[in-house]
């Protein structure tokens, strides 16, 4: 009779801590788990969020410098003064950068650089149309946003629909 007990208590405890511990696993893969997060106090959906920034700006320049010489098709001697604008540019970005990991609060950070890249930002495009056409100027623009677009639409499908990676293919 004791061992008839004892196997019985055996297995509820083992089903009991199977539910706890399905039910935890499980909650990481809930479709509306952005929503708890918000709710309880998390950003980003809890899992690291986006980093520093959902852009980062060195990147946004080395591209636009892939876009002006192969998309955009510029002369040499154009390049040739483009690139110091865009090399003070990379510079300062990647120096903010550094300075601002070395802090150590991320979410300030984030904000800060956000305010930066718009600050060198303005000072890129004034010295980029100094040197380039009209023309250059509007087609380099829109391959630029459209570059941010589609890393936006990536980091979308990344983090998935309801916080799940991958986006789960449409399930």
């Amino acid at each position: 009779m004791k061992q008839k007990l004892f196997t019985i208590g055996a297995v509820a405890v083992i089903a009991i801590v199977g539910l706890f511990v399905f039910e935890h696993v499980t909650s990481a893969q809930r479709p509306d788990r952005n929503a708890q997060d918000r709710n309880q106090g998390r950003a980003g959906g809890g899992r690291g969020g986006a980093g520093m920034m959902n852009i980062n700006p060195v990147s946004l320049v080395d591209n636009s410098w892939v876009d002006l010489t192969f998309s955009v098709k510029v002369d040499d001697a154009t390049l040739v003064k483009a690139r110091p604008i865009y090399q003070a540019s990379r510079d300062k970005f990647e120096a903010k950068m550094k300075e601002l990991q070395a802090s150590g609060d991320m979410r300030s950070a984030r904000t800060e650089m956000q305010s930066y890249a718009a600050t060198v930002g303005k000072e890129f495009q004034t010295a980029l149309k100094e040197v380039l056409t009209a023309e250059q100027m509007t087609q380099l623009n829109a391959l630029t946003k459209k570059r941010q677009e589609e890393q936006a639409n990536r980091m979308n499908r990344w983090r998935g629909e309801g916080g799940r990676r991958g986006g789960g293919g449409g399930r």
